[in-house]
């Protein structure tokens, strides 16, 4: 049976962006995660329950604050794109994008902040013990995955389209090579450089995964709402 196309939605008169809700949320993330990361290693360097214990705490808080905000961000530019293709005049924005439960959110939101703790902590003590080149390894392939679940979360596509991303793998060589510098430069006692290069990349990775970001978002509401994708979300 050939496929019923329905007639065009007309597009809607899409708000302008703000500094609150588009670039702020992203300045948040990036803040939180360097902020997050750069306390982790000093407290963790202190030692002991109490000092591990408060690193631990501290990364996890940075990861929060990273992932809430890119979340507050990606359901704004969500519902932007549903206004500009007519989602809800067209009345299947709330049949064909339903969001997901809050449970469901929050359950997702923890596990990957748990995840990317083990990744960082794991490089730490692989550093420590092993040297640079196996803990830089562990930290490209455990942040090359971390990525493409975060890509396939936010864009509620399978984690297999992105693994083999070369968005995916950009950003994860940029933060890779920023974290491995940042850890070099801190056992080198040079803490206050390594967090310049981390903060660099951490910014660097940010604004290629928000374009991504972009690009993915606005191919899901079109086919949602059965439009021809074009080149949006066009190549990986």
């Amino acid at each position: 049976m050939a496929a019923v196309e329905s007639a065009p939605i007309p597009p809607r008169k899409v708000p302008p962006d703000t500094f609150v809700k588009d670039r702020l949320p992203y300045l948040i993330a990036t803040a939180g995660e360097f902020t997050g990361l750069y306390f982790f290693l000093h407290y963790w360097d202190k030692g002991g329950r109490s000092g591990v214990a408060l690193a631990c705490v501290i990364l996890l808080a940075g990861f929060i604050t990273e992932r809430v905000a890119v979340m507050k961000w990606a359901n704004y530019f969500r519902h932007k794109m549903e206004l500009k293709y007519g989602a809800d005049a067209a009345g299947t924005a709330a049949e064909n994008v339903k969001p997901p439960s809050k449970a469901h959110i929050l359950g997702k939101l923890l596990l990957i902040c748990a995840t990317e703790i083990t990744i960082w902590v794991s490089f730490v003590i692989i550093y420590d013990a092993y040297g640079w080149p196996w803990s830089f390894a562990v930290l490209l392939i455990g942040e090359q995955l971390q990525h493409a679940w975060d890509f396939a979360l936010i864009a509620r596509r399978p984690i297999g389209e992105y693994i083999p991303s070369p968005n995916a793998l950009f950003i994860t060589l940029i933060e890779g090579g920023a974290g491995i510098l940042w850890l070099l430069l801190v056992r080198h006692g040079q803490p206050q450089l390594g967090g310049a290069f981390l903060l660099l990349g951490l910014i660097t990775e940010h604004v290629v995964q928000a374009q991504r970001i972009k690009k993915d978002l606005e191919r899901d509401v079109r086919e949602k709402l059965h439009l021809p994708i074009g080149e949006a979300g066009a190549g990986a």
